[in-house]
């Protein structure tokens, strides 16, 4: 993304209601899990400005990859270690050294030229029975000017991001929309952006990512926190990010749990 987008990261992403609310979605689907018994050893792949790694440092030891060094030198800043510069497409670590791992935003960045790709390389990282917290921006509709700063390829559906799972050899547990109840807004902000927009300016594109007025903040958190609470019922139908949590099942699961079509 932008090398400006890491700043704005780094500066909002321990506070914004936005990244508050995705850990609360986050937590609540590892929440649904049986305790491991053990620290929980976590990879996040991609891991951007670092705050979500000092999330997971607390299910275990948990290290970070990022193809920035920008995103890295902030990771630092943050005194974080066990970080290494890597393409999420070919890890550098050995095949099932992590019990869990993530993926926040990354798979729909246009330089993974193949999604299923880095998935596979994910599965191999991690051990048998391994766990997969997945999110990314859902629904080309809503594809914008913040996409752009994201250098975003493509926005992903329910269906088509249990698929690709699927073709990694994840068993795909739980998978829904999520900032459902934001989704009319965001909706009608995205498509009037389009329906209205004028030359596209030189300067470098600007996400919707800022600070947001306190009350706003703790408004819009809220929401969030509801959705939360309720993804551990039930899914949505809509909203503008999808998240998924997947687990390494062995080839003989696979090929006697019915959960997979024959290829």
């Amino acid at each position: 993304m932008e090398k400006s987008e890491y700043r704005k990261h780094f500066e909002l992403e321990e506070r914004h209601w936005w990244f508050r609310g995705r850990r609360k979605i986050l937590l609540s689907l590892l929440a649904t899990l049986p305790p491991p018994g053990r620290p929980r050893v976590w990879l996040d792949a991609g891991c951007g400005t670092g705050f979500n790694l000092t999330v997971f440092s607390r299910l275990g030891p948990a290290y970070g990859c990022d193809y920035s060094e920008a995103a890295l030198a902030y990771c630092r800043k943050r005194g974080l270690a066990n970080l290494a510069r890597a393409d999420v497409q070919r890890l550098p670590f050995k095949g099932e050294a992590f019990d869990g791992a993530s993926l926040l935003d990354v798979l729909y960045h246009r330089a993974v030229t193949d999604d299923v790709a880095v998935l596979k390389e994910v599965f191999r990282t991690l051990k048998p029975g391994g766990i997969l917290l997945v999110s990314d921006s859902a629904l080309n509709v809503l594809r914008g000017r913040h996409d752009e700063a994201f250098h975003g390829r493509e926005r992903y559906t329910i269906k088509a991001l249990k698929k690709k799972l699927k073709a990694a050899g994840f068993d795909v547990g739980r998978a829904s929309y999520f900032n459902f109840f934001l989704f009319p807004a965001i909706a009608a902000v995205r498509i009037g952006e389009r329906a209205f927009a004028v030359k596209a300016s030189a300067a470098a594109p600007q996400s919707d990512l800022k600070e947001v007025a306190r009350p706003f903040n703790i408004i819009l958190g809220a929401v969030f926190g509801v959705e939360a609470v309720l993804l551990r019922m039930l899914s949505f139908p809509v909203g503008s990010s999808v998240v998924a949590l997947a687990r390494k099942t062995s080839s003989e699961e696979r090929r006697t749990s019915g959960l997979y079509e024959a290829r």
